[in-house]
């Protein structure tokens, strides 16, 4: 249920609480709208040096789903590849026959069937060379990187914000085509003079969003939300549009919902978005876009005022909801969480109505679903990642008509889970996947999940995808894993770090797949 309040509590990045009174005499969201700065063409990526991968195996369990296909990804002991950054930041997509995996500085293209190489690791700022500018130069090596699969349009879309301005600018990549190995057309955007950082990226039916805090040297201004033009971004057309709005520092970092299913929402559904703003609460978001008249472009729901009640919850770190309060075996230092913020991605699901009221058992009506996950506390203090689905009717709806179908914490022991990214397939199943520490324990991978027929706002045990066999001898971890669900509807894939030594931020990471034995 949607209600209108003020925001009490501290969120993440340092924000400081703001009275109802200030709230709600903000100004309306700015309004920026740019073409493409410049535009090329790359060469192919498949002619750049290639470099080999390492498989190995997972262990199954008795959960519904079992684990199958699991590789090194980038990161210590990948060929050719040195670690330069604090955390990998590791994220993929699956395309038709190929995954594409980025960590941080750098990215590889893999055989989806075998794991094997294809392409990789290729630098930050090699796809960008033709692009030239600020997109191109190596001094963007710590910026986060973004790739997508655009399923309707069998597309690949590589992003990423430059640290070099102003003006500041985001860079984006389309393939030619589904091989991911190449030609991409290349665009650069204008971000203008705030700094843009923590950028994430969703695809909808009107266009690609993108979500990013923006900075000034004196701290946080507020989060962004762009929309693209993808249509043109596709076609390979120089004119592509932006239009961003600047909201409030109270709105945190919004996520963009991306689209898993075979279905489109809903005819002229604008895109939907969502942050933390509470212990009690989510904030909502809607973007409409008008690339033919953009002074006819709107967002709702800045400065609180769409949200969303939750089943209250207990901030991480012991309700600072952000800090450095995950032990690790072997050392004293304790591991960063960011619990202020949604974790990558809002995962978009729709459903044909007649699956909807013909299945056994019936199927959550209504037949859009959002799916996220944010780190909070469990009872006894240690971390665990909370999840939540919230439907809709299968129309174009308003933000208002968003509720919340069911939620849960996972926290089966005291261990701590946290980083975690959740994607659903078909099937109703979900997959939810973290890492989890202990003082006794390395910090590893590890995967739960539910199907239709459990218990509202449970999980099932979970799997242990890669024990770790060392710690992160600082503080330093990732602000954010990726679950991805494959094109063929059932085959989850999930990426994250982990340590083989006790090191100081020489980190791994692998990739993985699982499956649920009732999806076919």
């Amino acid at each position: 249920m949607l209600k209108s309040l003020p925001r009490v509590l501290f969120l993440c990045l340092s924000f400081i609480a703001l009275s109802a009174s200030f709230l709600f005499a903000q100004q309306n969201p700015v309004r920026r709208f740019h073409r493409a700065d410049r535009f090329a063409i790359s060469p192919p990526l498949r002619e750049l040096p290639l470099s080999g991968g390492a498989e190995s195996p997972i262990l199954t369990s008795g959960s519904s789903f079992a684990p199958g296909l699991s590789f090194l990804g980038l990161g210590h002991g990948f060929p050719n590849f040195t670690v330069s950054a604090d955390a990998p930041d590791s994220n993929l997509a699956a395309g038709s026959s190929q995954v594409v995996q980025w960590a941080n500085i750098a990215f590889a293209i893999f055989d989806k069937s075998t794991g094997a190489v294809e392409a990789g690791p290729l630098m930050t700022g090699s796809v960008w060379q033709s692009l030239g500018g600020a997109c191109a130069s190596g001094s963007n090596a710590a910026s986060e990187l973004i790739v997508q699969w655009d399923r309707a349009n069998q597309r690949w879309v590589l992003s990423q914000n430059t640290l070099t301005g102003p003006p500041y600018e985001t860079c984006v990549a389309v393939s030619t085509s589904s091989d991911a190995t190449g030609t991409y057309y290349l665009y650069a955007f204008s971000q203008g003079s705030l700094l843009p950082e923590s950028p994430k990226w969703g695809v909808w039916s009107n266009g690609y969003y993108q979500t990013q805090g923006e900075f000034t040297g004196s701290g946080y201004v507020g989060p962004e939300l762009c929309a693209y033009n993808s249509a043109k971004l596709v076609a390979g057309d120089g004119s592509a549009e932006q239009i961003c709005f600047t909201l409030a520092p109270a709105d945190g970092l919004p996520l963009p919902a991306d689209i898993d299913s075979g279905l489109a929402p809903p005819a002229n559904e604008d895109e939907f978005f969502l942050s933390l703003w509470d212990p009690s609460h989510l904030s909502l978001y809607s973007l409409h876009p008008d690339y033919q008249n953009p002074q006819n472009s709107s967002v709702t729901g800045t400065n609180g005022s769409q949200l969303i009640a939750v089943p209250a919850f207990t901030p991480a770190c012991n309700g600072a909801y952000d800090g450095n309060c995950v032990p690790q075996k072997d050392t004293s230092n304790q591991l960063q969480v960011l619990g202020g913020r949604l974790m990558y991605r809002v995962a978009y699901w729709e459903d044909t109505p007649q699956a909807s009221v013909r299945a056994t058992p019936p199927r959550p009506l209504p037949s859009q679903h959002w799916y996220v996950v944010h780190d909070s506390a469990a009872a006894g203090g240690n971390q665990a990642p909370r999840w939540y689905e919230f439907t809709a009717p299968i129309r174009a709806v308003p933000v208002t008509s968003i509720s919340l179908f069911q939620s849960g914490t996972f926290a089966p022991d005291s261990n701590h889970r946290w980083m975690g990214s959740i994607a659903r397939d078909k099937a109703f199943d979900l997959l939810l996947g973290y890492s989890e520490s202990s003082a006794s324990m390395y910090p590893s991978i590890a995967v739960t999940g539910r199907v239709l027929t459990d218990p509202l706002g449970t999980m099932e045990p979970e799997v242990m995808l890669l024990s770790g066999s060392g710690s992160q001898l600082g503080t330093s971890w990732g602000n954010f894993s990726s679950m991805r669900l494959d094109p063929d509807g059932c085959t989850f894939w999930y990426t994250n770090e982990y340590y083989t030594a006790d090191l100081a931020r020489d980190w791994s990471t692998q990739l993985a797949t699982a499956r649920f034995s009732g999806c076919q």
